[in-house]
């Protein structure tokens, strides 16, 4: 019986050490991105871009494709890990009618595996530099405002915290991010011309409806060859995941506008292209779906596996203390036996 004693209490202090193993190592080992994580999420709408094929034709009046039902597809995966920091490639595709592709763009962040905050990039890596969040949220998102990066400024803006909502049953925080600024993307600006003849210019602007063309003393003090600069505008919206920092759904539209330097300052001429896209309803319903995955596992290796094993180790404790009282009892009967027996004797 005292064998039995040993190994009940014994798996007792195994089972608390391993709740505490479980609460506080494996636990934050599990909660960072994953060393394979990779995903894909979806947005849907509409474009207004120019027209390439018009514009070599020289046709101005069908200068702009407008309203192009698009699809943006951004990608996310990591390419390696360095302890608490995490290379992720951030890759996005815009697509047109019968998924032609009308433009890409490709980074590459450190990123802090837990708050996702940028992180120093490991040498020879190719990471930008940049400041604040980039591709996501917190794993333990908070009801404050945050700091993000703007790809295509290269500067960052607030992220502003707008109130809770409910996605697919699920508490999402919403943010809110405003951005504009000089266009300072390299990939973008190199598919860009950095000059256009005035011709072109004049055709594009006549294309526009009359509210949106430059005024037409601008057009006529035009050079021969008009020197180019662009601007980006952007909002989006973000709904991330109260448990897990997970994004559930979003809003963005990006416009780039073309612009000179006019003797009264610098003036728009016309719009380069005009996004405005949403989540698609299939990559809600699938970071939905993860959300509620990885809520339950956390869940379990946070809360409910620790306090699992020291329930356990409380039965075990229990038990053993009633088996050490009962051959104390059993003891003592003996006892009183032996003295009885004795006492008779006499």
């Amino acid at each position: 019986m005292r064998r039995t004693n040993w190994v009940l209490t014994g798996s007792a202090v195994m089972l608390v050490a391993a709740s505490a193993v479980t609460r506080f190592t494996v636990y934050p080992a599990l909660h960072q991105v994953p060393a394979d994580a990779k995903s894909t999420f979806r947005y849907e709408g509409t474009a207004t871009l120019l027209n390439a094929t018009a514009l070599q034709a020289g046709d101005p009046s069908k200068a702009f494709l407008k309203d192009v039902p698009v699809t943006l597809d951004r990608s996310i995966e990591v390419k390696d890990t360095h302890g608490r920091t995490a290379l992720v490639s951030d890759d996005a595709v815009l697509r047109g009618p019968n998924d032609t592709e009308l433009s890409a763009s490709t980074h590459l962040w450190a990123l802090d595996r837990r708050d996702l905050t940028e992180r120093a990039a490991p040498a020879g890596s190719g990471a930008e530099k940049h400041e604040g969040l980039v591709i996501s949220w917190p794993l333990e998102p908070e009801k404050r405002d945050y700091r993000f990066w703007d790809t295509g400024t290269r500067s960052v803006f607030p992220a502003t915290y707008e109130g809770a909502r409910s996605v697919n049953g699920r508490e999402a925080y919403v943010y809110a991010i405003t951005s504009d600024g000089p266009l300072a993307d390299p990939a973008t600006l190199k598919a860009l011309p950095p000059a256009l003849p005035r011709e072109a210019v004049v055709g594009l602007a006549s294309a526009l409806p009359e509210a949106q063309r430059p005024p037409q003393e601008t057009l006529d003090a035009l050079p021969a060859t008009v020197p180019l600069t662009y601007t980006t505008a952007t909002k989006r919206q973000g709904w991330v995941d109260a448990e897990t920092g997970l994004s559930l759904d979003g809003t963005l539209r990006q416009t780039v506008l073309a612009r000179t330097q006019s003797a009264e300052g610098p003036v728009t001429l016309f719009p380069v292209s005009d996004v405005d896209v949403r989540g698609a309803q299939a990559s809600v319903r699938h970071q939905t779906d993860d959300a509620t995955t990885t809520a339950r596992l956390l869940w379990l290796l946070s809360t409910g596996g620790p306090l699992g094993l020291l329930a356990v180790a409380l039965l075990l404790t229990a038990l053993a203390l009633w088996q050490a009282r009962r051959r104390a009892r059993s003891a003592t009967r003996a006892e009183e036996t032996d003295t009885g027996v004795t006492t008779a004797a006499l």
